[in-house]
């Protein structure tokens, strides 16, 4: 059994394909899993951390959309150059099936599979379905939803899986401290992790800088991902920059996870799983350009099912300052479940009855 997994554009869509295929490959028997990306440098340095060589389609983003003649020609082309190494790569890795985790590298693949006859299985990240996971239910495919809906898709149109995340194991927050930041003392202040996805985190550290001087975050030490960077802390005053402390790349989250006592962050469906799953109360704020509003979408759910906080970029300041204080009151009621594969368990009798055939 031969089974490709498609996954590019940002780590939402990549982390959940590579968890996918660590569990296929933790599972032992005869499943070989190969794994396609576009060519942003992102992608493959996200497959590097996992020392995973993908096979890079030359696409760096969405034909639809783009502003400018001149890009979206060159978007064209590249789709069109897409399809045939895409279609050269099946015959010569001999797929059985193909997964779609979403995103504009899964267009190319879409077409592909279709015209070849593969058997596919697309999986949905966020709480609304996107562009390409609309098509490709309309052409036939199954699809695997990461939440209880999928709007525009009625019920009956998905199959609800979970989202696949990085396994969590909690760590005692001393050893994950020493882990990420060796010899410093660890510090006796609750722990709030930023966590921006893609986009960063530099808006949501000017969003904070509006309440940072409250007397209650005297205690509070924000943990933001990614190097320190002058310009992103700008707006903070210089007698308050010590709440915020950068904690490098953290491709392994387990660290990360193991120090926070609560999260503000983007509303990027898999790293709201991964909180959920890591019991981690949340302040969600979601990203207002994402497409079809599936940010806020995402949050909403993300909140029904965890009793976290959403708050929006044009609510006020104080509002956002009283729901992260509820989110560290919450922590000690907040259950903990770690995941045991039940979502990839779910994926896979899935993709089973796709291709027509149990697969042991």
């Amino acid at each position: 059994m031969r089974i490709c997994l498609v996954a590019g554009g940002t780590g939402g869509h990549i982390f959940p394909a590579l968890s996918f295929g660590e569990w296929i490959s933790s599972r032992g028997g005869d499943v070989a899993v190969s794994y396609v990306c576009g060519s942003r440098p992102l992608e493959r340095e996200i497959y590097a951390s996992r020392r995973i060589e993908p096979f890079c389609l030359p696409l760096s983003g969405s034909p639809f959309g783009v502003k400018g003649l001149r890009e979206r020609t060159k978007r064209w082309r590249q789709t069109f150059s897409a399809f045939f190494s895409f279609r050269s790569f099946l015959r010569n890795s001999g797929a059985d099936c193909c997964v779609l985790f979403g995103g504009y590298v899964s267009f190319v693949p879409l077409l592909a599979v279709k015209m070849g006859g593969i058997p596919a299985v697309i999986h949905e990240q966020n709480c609304a379905a996107g562009k390409v996971t609309r098509l490709a239910s309309r052409m036939g495919l199954p699809v695997a939803s990461g939440w209880s809906s999928c709007p525009p898709l009625a019920e009956g149109q998905f199959t609800v899986t979970g989202i696949p995340v990085r396994p969590l194991r909690r760590k005692n927050p001393r050893e994950a401290w020493e882990n990420i930041f060796k010899g410093e003392p660890f510090p006796e202040k609750k722990i709030i992790g930023i966590l921006g996805g893609s986009l960063m985190s530099r808006r949501l550290i000017q969003l904070l800088s509006c309440i940072i001087g409250a007397k209650e975050f005297d205690r509070i030490l924000f943990l933001t991902l990614g190097e320190y960077e002058e310009e992103m802390f700008a707006s903070i005053p210089r007698e308050r920059r010590s709440s915020f402390l950068p904690a490098g790349k953290q491709w392994d989250m387990t660290n990360f996870y193991s120090l926070l006592s609560g999260a503000v962050t983007r509303g990027g469906a898999s790293t709201l799983y991964e909180l959920m799953v890591g019991g981690i109360p949340s302040v969600v704020i979601p990203w207002k350009e994402a497409a079809d509003n599936h940010q806020e979408k995402n949050a909403r759910c993300f909140a029904e099912r965890t009793g976290g906080e959403v708050w929006k970029e044009d609510d006020s300041p104080e509002l956002l300052q009283g729901k992260i204080l509820s989110i560290l009151r919450k922590k000690d009621a907040c259950g903990e479940r770690f995941s045991e594969g039940d979502e990839s368990e779910a994926l896979w009798g899935l993709i089973s009855s796709s291709i027509g055939r149990e697969i042991n």
